[in-house]
C-alpha cells in the first residue's frame, strides 16, 4: 500500500449519499520535492487510470460502474509547493476523463 508501491489500488469506497466512488492512495511519507517521489506518485496516478480506462476496475465493481469517480490523495503530510504545482495538473489532466481529484491531509504532523 501507498505511492512507493504503485500496483496496489490502496481503496475503494463508496457514498451512498453522494453516490460517489473514489480511489484513493495513501502516502504517509513527508513530501520532499523530490523528483524520485513524483515520478513515484505519477506512476501510481497512471496505474489507477489504467485500472478504470482498461474496463479492470468496472469487472471488480459492475456496480460502481457508471458512478462518479474522484481519485483521491491521503497524505500525512501537506504538499510541498512543488508537489501542489504537480496535484493541479493532475486535476486538470483528470478532467479529460471526468475523474475528480482531491487530496485530503489525514493528520498534522
Amino acid at each position: 500500500m501507498g505511492v512507493q508501491n504503485p500496483t496496489v489500488i490502496d481503496f475503494v469506497g463508496h457514498n451512498s449519499r453522494t453516490d460517489q466512488v473514489t480511489l484513493a492512495m495513501v502516502e504517509e511519507r513527508a513530501w520532499d520535492g523530490s523528483e524520485e517521489r513524483l515520478m513515484q506518485l505519477q506512476t501510481k496516478i497512471n496505474n489507477y487510470l489504467s485500472f478504470v480506462l482498461d474496463g479492470q476496475f468496472a469487472q471488480l465493481y459492475p456496480d460502481f460502474r457508471d458512478k462518479p469517480l474522484v481519485f483521491q490523495l491521503d497524505c500525512s503530510f501537506a504538499p510541498d509547493a512543488n508537489t501542489y504545482s504537480f496535484l493541479d495538473q493532475v486535476r486538470n489532466a483528470l478532467t479529460n476523463y471526468k475523474i475528480g481529484w482531491a487530496v485530503k491531509v489525514l493528520s498534522a504532523k
